[in-house]
């Protein structure tokens, strides 16, 4: 069986330092066996989460968004969650995109439960730690019953983290951003296989 790890963050702009930062925590997924996917709230415009927790209240075309999103994440085996350090908390992309998770509540198993979870927060400046952000996706996961990996990783200065082509400045970075990945991916399949069996 082959470990899916499923990346969901960003910004609303394409290419921002937390989508790089993500797309190098799922290239060491990738490189540790696993298929990757990313969801950016770029490349998925997702209305705001109106806490009904039904798919039937969101209009039609508003739909195709949202289940990409939740077959996305029933198809994967562990996550990573990337998101901006937005007035030293979660940005509200980041938030609404976890928030639409909760219309997976009536699956079996529901939510996240099962799944392995990684946590990155970016931060444009160096006033704070970005722990809130951490915190924020920590308990959120938590939330939805998902397990998180010990490795935690917060990026201040991302204005500077990266080149004009998108590359690393800092290369120790890189190699954290990576081992995370890979930590996600064994982790996953180590779960994985354990609720196959239950399934059994």
């Amino acid at each position: 069986m082959t470990t899916k790890i499923l990346g969901i963050g960003g910004s609303l702009r394409e290419g921002s330092a937390t989508e790089r930062a993500l797309r190098l925590a799922l290239e060491g997924a990738h490189a540790a066996g696993a298929e990757t996917e990313l969801l950016t709230p770029a490349s998925l415009p997702l209305p705001l989460f109106d806490g009904t927790y039904t798919l039937e209240s969101y209009p039609a075309d508003e739909r195709h968004a949202i289940l990409t999103l939740l077959d996305a994440t029933r198809g994967a085996h562990g996550l990573i969650f990337a998101s901006p350090t937005y007035h030293n908390i979660v940005s509200g992309a980041v938030k609404n995109m976890l928030d639409f998770l909760e219309l997976l509540k009536d699956d079996q198993p529901p939510r996240l439960e099962g799944k392995v979870v990684g946590l990155v927060a970016v931060q444009g400046g160096t006033s704070g730690t970005g722990n809130n952000t951490l915190t924020t996706m920590l308990l959120a996961a938590r939330a939805m019953r998902a397990w998180v990996a010990p490795t935690m990783i917060s990026i201040p200065a991302s204005r500077a983290a990266f080149d004009e082509e998108g590359q690393p400045m800092d290369a120790s970075f890189a190699q954290r951003l990576s081992a995370l990945g890979a930590e996600v991916a064994h982790a996953s399949a180590l779960f994985a296989a354990h609720w196959f069996q239950e399934a059994r």
